[in-house]
């Protein structure tokens, strides 16, 4: 329907004389916002047949969170409708739009990156076997004797947070240097147990026996997750607990994915005949790979300059485990073989738990300092100290000892890039 003839008249009047009264003077009023409101009055006529009809279309309202634009004297003016709804002192263009859009608020990144070196130390859940006995058959070393000192390693993570909601990471982890060792002596008084001891030429008359215990563990896993973020705490929170902190950004990701864990072990049983002598050994190697689909929960809530962050991961593994012993021998009989090499594989269902709690501090505009502390558990692995069987028989050696344990346990210390 056509705009009536006496209105778009004085349409077009009130038009001129709105240009004429802003255009010299604009440098010097305030730039007027598109979500404002402004007061227009548009005159009316006494002629009520002549209004326009009206529509029950709602008014278009901009939308608070995108950047308002207006100009002065030529030059663009950017205004944030919520200033203090940016966490970041330098946040993202204000050109950017979709994910970006989202990203910059609440949070102020979408990349996000981190380097950890690890300390942790690694509990011994081994059997408590028997690795040496004095003549009356009394423990004088054991499996357990075999404490590892805290290892060291490190933590690597990139990810991205995507469109929909929606993003994905990467992440390895390893665990290096895990060693324990024990000693004992006494000339002729150090024997190795079972009928393997008495078999092999000197171990019922040693000088010393040394067993070592060595092990890695090697981790990789890729996640997708659904990411939710919100802005909440301050004064007005509706948890009181959120009250006594600033307004903080809330983040949470609900994981699925996948992770490979391999540990890899040796244990030696490292023997002295005589002093002076050199040591003939007892040495077994074991592997077990895990592989599975894994699911956690990752939850941020950052302030300004401090965050803490936090996750838990599970994952349901088949486990892939094998050991490898090698021949065993003595000094004193050259070219004798007491046992061959064995070599034995086998299958099974396995676990691993991750957990992290980390505190963080801003260091720049996109670089945090990262201290926290970590729980790892690993179930369904072979230990290589398990696997020592002093028996004397065709079949010794051959049964894999599969279903223990590894927990780790320690502090983390590194840096995070967000962008």
């Amino acid at each position: 329907m056509g705009m009536p003839w006496r209105q778009s008249v004085l349409f077009l009047f009130w038009l001129c004389l709105a240009a004429a009264s802003t255009g010299p003077a604009l440098a010097d009023e305030p730039a007027v916002l598109p979500g404002e409101q402004a007061a227009l009055a548009i005159p009316q006529t006494e002629d009520a047949a002549d209004q326009p009809e009206e529509t029950s279309e709602p008014a278009e309202t901009a939308d608070p969170q995108e950047p308002l634009e207006a100009t002065d004297g030529g030059e663009v003016l950017t205004f944030s409708p919520d200033p203090d709804f940016l966490f970041d002192s330098h946040p993202r263009s204000a050109g950017s739009t979709g994910s970006s859009t989202h990203c910059r608020r609440c949070p102020d990144f979408c990349r996000y990156s981190s380097f950890d070196v690890l300390f942790l130390q690694r509990d011994n859940g081994t059997n408590g076997n028997t690795l040496a006995e004095n003549a009356q058959s009394a423990p004088l070393l054991t499996t357990r004797d075999l404490q590892p000192a805290t290892a060291a390693g490190i933590r690597l993570f990139y990810g991205k947070i995507g469109p929909n909601q929606v993003g994905w990471e990467l992440g390895y982890t390893g665990v290096y240097g895990m060693f324990g060792e024990a000693r004992t002596e006494g000339v002729g008084g150090v024997q190795i147990p079972g009928g393997l001891g008495q078999a092999v030429n000197g171990w019922a008359t040693a000088n010393a026996a040394r067993p070592t215990y060595a092990s890695s563990l090697n981790m990789f896993e890729a996640n997708l997750f659904h990411h939710s973020s919100c802005r909440t705490g301050g004064a007005h929170s509706p948890f009181p607990w959120d009250r006594v902190h600033d307004p903080y950004c809330r983040t949470v990701n609900w994981m699925f994915g996948l992770r490979w864990a391999g540990l890899g072990e040796t244990a030696d049983l490292n023997v002295q005949t005589d002093p002076g002598e050199p040591y003939s050994s007892y040495s077994v190697t074991t592997s077990s790979q895990l592989f599975g689909p894994q699911i956690g929960l990752k939850e941020r809530r950052q302030w300004k300059n401090w965050a803490v962050e936090g996750w838990a991961k599970t994952m349901l593994a088949g486990t892939f485990t094998s050991s490898y012993a090698d021949a065993i021998t003595s000094p004193l009989t050259p070219g004798v073989e007491y046992r061959p090499a064995r070599e034995v594989n086998d299958a099974g269902v396995g676990f691993v738990a991750d957990l992290n709690y980390s505190l963080t501090r801003r260091l720049g505009d996109h670089w945090w300092l990262r201290l926290g502390y970590n729980l790892i558990w690993v179930t369904g692995v072979a230990l290589a100290p398990n696997q020592f069987d002093f028996t004397d028989t065709a079949t010794s050696g051959t049964n894999l000892i599969g279903g223990s344990s590894v927990f780790l346990h320690g502090a983390n210390l590194g840096l995070e890039a967000r962008w």
